[in-house]
């Protein structure tokens, strides 16, 4: 009984693998092209880029293993049933549960990886997957180096070069300051250059001329200058600060947000949607596992094929994440609702393990008995 365990969960494990490697890898791919243009629009390296990458990967994990396990065990136990592996087992006396027990064991598996995911990995890679795409976004640097453009570098201060000249300087610079609306600032220099001062950017222009007009008065001052400094560092704290989104808290700061220093955004709805649906989510691997295995092991043997069953067990597992993320979405609105995101894959898991364990339909035997 061990080796036939053993023969069934090492099927499962190489079909899992391959599904949730296939399933991300589809996603990644498609992420690349969001994550890409990030890059490329903000000049940053391709090494900012591979992080990103690897920062997204855990954040859609939890939605990618069960479905991933859900696929496997259909693929598994199909293959199973028409090769009449199935049947012999059945033959021998080993039950439906018995031969259910390796998959039930990987989607408890599979629950727990799920788990400490969404309890502590996703929302840290989250974390830092948007404090990374914040920093390149707000990365001066790179983005007061592109000529011909007129770069907002916050609300009210633009910055314009007409050219890059040699080693990197630039030529025919225009800084529009209008933060302040009563004294509005516009410096005009030939040549200047962005450069790095402890991390902070910093331009610094020269051969021009710097024009303050009051608004109020109409009275123009004029200084030129040899070399103008404009410290940017100054413009991170006149930002408002971003305010963290629900799914990049920890569980204790959900749980606690004033104690945290968070206001994190959104109603107290929302953060209670967050938290049970950390709590709730990974139950679907359990579910999908025994969807599947209902799908195969209930009922009569069919050796024309299964594919009924399969598009059914298929149309079971959207139907189930589909009610989940639609009562998420309730939840974020209704704090009763919260409570109700258990309710999908504990009952659909339920009806798939009583499915199996029943004794009312099985596989056929192999031996007829003779009627009394």
């Amino acid at each position: 009984m061990q080796r036939l365990t053993a023969y069934l969960f090492r099927q499962l494990i190489v079909a899992f693998v391959f599904s949730a490697a296939a399933v991300t890898f589809v996603i990644v791919f498609t992420q690349s092209f969001r994550l890409l243009s990030l890059v490329i629009d903000n000049s940053a390296t391709m090494l900012i880029f591979f992080q990103l990458m690897a920062l997204s990967v855990p954040t859609f994990l939890p939605l990618v293993l069960p479905l991933s396990l859900g696929v496997a065990v259909i693929f598994v136990y199909y293959k199973l049933a028409v090769d009449s592996e199935l049947v012999v087992m059945r033959a021998v006396g080993i039950s439906p549960m018995r031969q259910a027990m390796p998959a039930i064991m990987l989607g408890g598996i599979v629950m727990s990886l799920c788990l400490i995911l969404t309890l502590w990995l996703t929302p840290a890679a989250h974390r830092n997957l948007v404090a990374l795409q914040y920093q390149v976004r707000e990365n001066f640097g790179v983005f007061l180096s592109r000529p011909g453009y007129f770069n907002d570098i916050t609300d009210g201060l633009t910055f314009y070069a007409r050219d890059r000249g040699a080693n990197g300087v630039l030529e025919n610079i225009l800084i529009h300051d209008v933060r302040n609306p009563d004294d509005v600032v516009t410096i005009m220099a030939n040549t200047g250059q962005v450069m790095d001062n402890q991390g902070q950017a910093q331009i610094v222009v020269f051969d021009g001329r710097r024009q303050e007009m009051n608004v109020q008065t109409g009275k123009l001052s004029e200084l030129a200058f040899d070399q103008y400094v404009l410290d940017l560092n100054a413009l991170h704290s006149t930002l408002a600060p971003r305010t963290p989104d629900p799914r990049e808290q920890s569980i204790w700061q959900l749980m606690h947000p004033d104690l945290a220093g968070i206001h994190t955004k959104g109603s107290a709805e929302r953060r209670l949607s967050e938290l049970n649906q950390r709590f709730a989510s990974p139950l679907l691997a359990l579910a999908f596992s025994l969807i599947a295995l209902a799908a195969i092991l209930f009922g009569d043997f069919n050796r024309r094929g299964m594919t009924r069953r399969i598009l059914i067990a298929g149309l079971a597992i959207v139907a189930v994440q589909a009610v989940f993320m639609s009562l998420n979405g309730l939840a974020n609105s209704r704090s009763g609702m919260a409570v109700m995101l258990y309710l999908a894959p504990i009952l659909s898991a339920l009806v798939g393990l009583s499915l199996v364990n029943s004794d009312l339909f099985r596989l056929p035997q192999l031996v007829k008995r003779p009627k009394p």
